[in-house]
């Protein structure tokens, strides 16, 4: 979901300064922070991220998931 949200911000040129990505997820997110992974999948979305980077700033946000 992550990557997919990536890649829309990556295809569109928006005027936003600012692209934030919240997931409940904290492994996805644990992943995308990691200096080395294993994962084809973390890498295309770490090199998508950096490549939206240039041009925004980028946030990740962790938000609790089901809850009670």
């Amino acid at each position: 979901m992550i990557l997919a949200l990536v890649h829309e911000s990556e295809t569109q040129d928006r005027p936003e300064q600012y692209v934030s990505i919240c997931s409940d997820s904290q492994a996805a997110l644990k992943a995308l922070q990691a200096a080395k992974t294993t994962s084809p999948l973390v890498r295309q979305c770490q090199k998508t991220l950096n490549n939206i980077s240039t041009r925004h700033a980028v946030g990740l946000y962790w938000v609790p998931g089901h809850a009670g």
